[in-house]
């Protein structure tokens, strides 16, 4: 039993066999055979491996009159691997002692070649390691008779090991199966937390080496609230893990009858909005259940991840007709497309950035490339035909930016009105706050912008450089930190002084400590994942309007971001005891 501490981002108990997707392209179908599968066994894995030798001499033949020297020496080396005692041996011996499956021994073995190999950090051995993953996969693919692992497509349940998921594996995965995430990197805001939490999932993220240290078929547990995860654990903590996934599952349906039941308004009647954040149509089914008032974001980049790179504008008008037959007259709000860095960059054919955080992403990229958007901004018009629905732009920067985009959203509309195409001509158009310059200028933009929802990931990325996604400096992200609360005072103030409707949609909004905080600065209209709306209902009802100004007021004194996120955790206790909820 192996137990690693990562960073929990979606709480709940997942225990299942790992799915390692960095290491293995294979799924490893079982791990332990019956004692007179052995010999069977023994001799799959010698066929398997003379196979691979085949292979390689075949290749190391075909290039010797092309590329003579050092590239016939890497195949060399690959022959001589596979004559290792290591694998050689020591695979056979864990088929016939242990009882291996070979795909298991051959996960095991190499596990055990790589992971120091990787911790040296010297090139040679890096180089190394690329080697011996080359021929554990070789070996795999003969050992499963070609099988590759299809993500859509899975038998049982999984937890997934990953070195990072992006969002368009997350968008292949069959997400039934899949019970929980864990990652070497990532940090509270990632896009595989945001989307585990959407997928109300346990994940822990930051785990540094877990792709090293799981082979595909261990027993992992995942408990996303405390960011322990425990490999091929013993009966007795299984046990205990199983009973506490139990006390989540409890609470939660605690906290859905607490909502049910709860005001729809804070405790002295101010009324207060809950609106869902979503990647695909098909979560507004339990974002309702949940008691969602609408869609406050919906992440349309998703989108592509379904149709790939350049979906139709039909395309996108059918994905928002849906949601408005299944929101029945709730708001539903688009974000247009937000590319760029750690979303879909590969898929629309971006060139690698230095910087891409700091580069052409999101709102540069749609203008830069007009087509894409003028496509999206038809599909959204003739779809607010149908119900209410609000257009936003993410990542706007400047004036000049929003100024840009909008005249574009004009011309769109003169063109749908001149072709007669049926749509609706007074849609709202907003934007995110989610770069430093919006938010230090957001009077420069009241008058442009019809709403405003910030967004909390990248506000607080770039308020204090901290990469959000970057493991290694986890620590240093606080939504907590005084100048990200400074500004996000700030916004809330200038647009409800001018009346202008305001929402934070970040991961931060979801949060019980941080919604009364929110609340208390001024907020009236949250939007989260669907999985934080009983919590988040149940909470904003038992509070005042003057309470939480009070603990704002007293937050927005303090210096210290550790101390003012232990002042709002002892009021989120009050309100929602520990001993009423559980786990």
């Amino acid at each position: 039993m192996e137990i690693k501490n990562g960073i929990p981002v979606s709480p709940g108990v997942a225990i299942a066999p790992a799915l390692v997707l960095d290491s293995e392209s294979f799924r490893i179908p079982r791990r332990f055979i019956r004692k007179d599968e052995v010999e069977t066994e023994l001799k799959r894995f010698e066929l398997a491996r003379t196979r691979a030798i085949s292979e390689i001499t075949d290749i190391r033949d075909s290039v010797h009159s092309i590329a003579k020297g050092e590239v016939g020496l890497i195949f060399e080396a690959h022959l001589r691997m596979l004559e290792d005692p290591l694998i050689r041996a020591e695979i056979p011996e864990k088929i016939k002692a242990k009882r291996y499956t070979p795909e298991y021994a051959v996960s095991r073995v190499f596990k055990k070649i790589i992971k120091p190999m990787k911790e040296i950090h010297d090139p040679y051995f890096l180089q190394r390691v690329n080697d011996f993953y080359d021929i554990q996969k070789r070996l795999l693919r003969n050992l499963l008779g070609q099988r590759a692992l299809d993500l859509q497509q899975l038998d049982r349940k999984v937890v997934v090991v990953a070195h990072d998921l992006t969002p368009s594996q997350t968008a292949t995965l069959d997400k039934k199966m899949v019970a929980g995430f864990v990652t070497d990197v990532g940090g509270a805001t990632s896009h595989t937390a945001i989307l585990a939490n959407a997928l109300g999932i346990p994940a822990v993220v930051g785990l540094g080496t877990i792709t090293s240290d799981v082979s595909g078929g261990d027993v992992v547990i995942v408990d996303g609230k405390s960011g322990r995860v425990i490999v091929n654990p013993d009966d007795a903590t299984r046990a205990k893990y199983e009973a506490r996934g139990q006390e989540h599952a409890d609470r939660e349906k605690r906290l859905v009858d607490a909502a049910a039941k709860a005001s729809r308004t804070t405790a002295d009647d101010a009324a207060v909005s809950l609106y869902a954040n979503i990647e695909w149509d098909s979560e507004i089914e339990q974002a309702r259940k949940y008691g969602a008032d609408g869609v406050g974001l919906f992440r349309t980049e998703f989108i592509y991840a379904q149709f790939g790179a350049h979906p139709t504008e039909e395309q996108h008008y059918e994905v928002y007709r849906r949601a408005h037959a299944m929101l029945e007259g709730r708001l539903l709000t688009l974000r247009t497309m937000d590319f760029g860095a750690d979303k879909f960059a590969a898929e629309v054919g971006l060139e690698p950035e230095e910087n891409p955080f700091l580069g052409c992403r999101s709102i540069r990229l749609s203008l830069r490339e007009p087509k894409l958007l003028i496509t999206q901004v038809r599909a959204i018009l003739r779809a607010a035909a149908l119900g209410p629905t609000r257009m936003m732009l993410p990542m706007v920067g400047s004036i000049e930016e929003f100024r840009a985009a909008r005249q574009i959203v004009n011309n769109v509309l003169a063109d749908l009105k001149r072709e007669g195409v049926a749509h609706r001509a007074d849609v709202p158009v907003g934007m995110m706050v989610e770069v430093p310059s919006a938010a230090l200028s957001i009077e420069h933009f009241l008058a442009d912008s019809d709403f405003f929802s910030i967004g909390t990931n990248d506000l607080v990325q770039y308020t204090l450089a901290v990469d959000r996604n970057n493991q290694y400096v986890a620590n240093l992200f606080k939504h907590t930190n005084p100048a990200v609360l400074k500004l996000l005072s700030g916004v809330i103030k200038a647009c409800n002084a001018a009346g202008k409707p305001v929402s934070v949609c970040g991961e931060m909004a979801g949060e019980a400590r941080y919604a009364m905080l929110l609340l208390g600065m001024g907020l009236r209209d949250f939007s989260v994942g669907p999985t934080s709306l009983p919590e988040l209902r149940t909470l904003l009802s038992r509070v005042t309007t003057a309470e939480a100004a009070a603990l704002a007021d007293k937050a927005l004194a303090m210096s210290e971001a550790d101390q003012i996120a232990a002042l709002l955790d002892a009021e989120a206790d009050r309100l929602l005891p520990p001993d009423e909820f559980g786990y």
